[in-house]
C-alpha cells in the first residue's frame, strides 16, 4: 500500500520525523492487511499470502525505523 501523501498536510516536503511517521503508519496498515488474511480459512495458499504480506510490513517497519534513527541526530541539535 502506498500512502497518498498529497492529502497529508506538508506532505510535499515532509521533514524527517513526518516521513518516518508516514512510514510507520504505512507499516501499521500493511500489518493490518496481513493479519486480516488470517481470518480466512487456513490453507497453504493463505499462509503463503500471510507470510508475504507480513514480510512487506516488516520491511516497511524497518524502513520507518531507519528513517527515524537517521533523523534523531538532526532533532537533537
Amino acid at each position: 500500500m502506498i500512502i497518498n501523501e498529497s492529502v497529508i498536510p506538508h506532505a510535499a516536503n515532509p521533514g524527517p520525523i513526518d516521513r518516518s511517521a508516514l512510514l510507520f503508519l504505512e507499516a501499521d496498515r500493511l500489518y493490518e492487511q496481513a493479519y486480516a488474511l488470517l481470518k480466512e480459512p487456513v490453507s497453504t495458499q493463505s499462509m503463503g499470502e500471510f507470510s508475504a504480506a507480513k514480510k512487506r510490513a516488516d520491511e516497511k517497519y524497518l524502513q520507518a525505523r531507519q528513517e527515524w534513527l537517521n533523523a534523531r541526530p538532526r532533532i537533537n541539535r
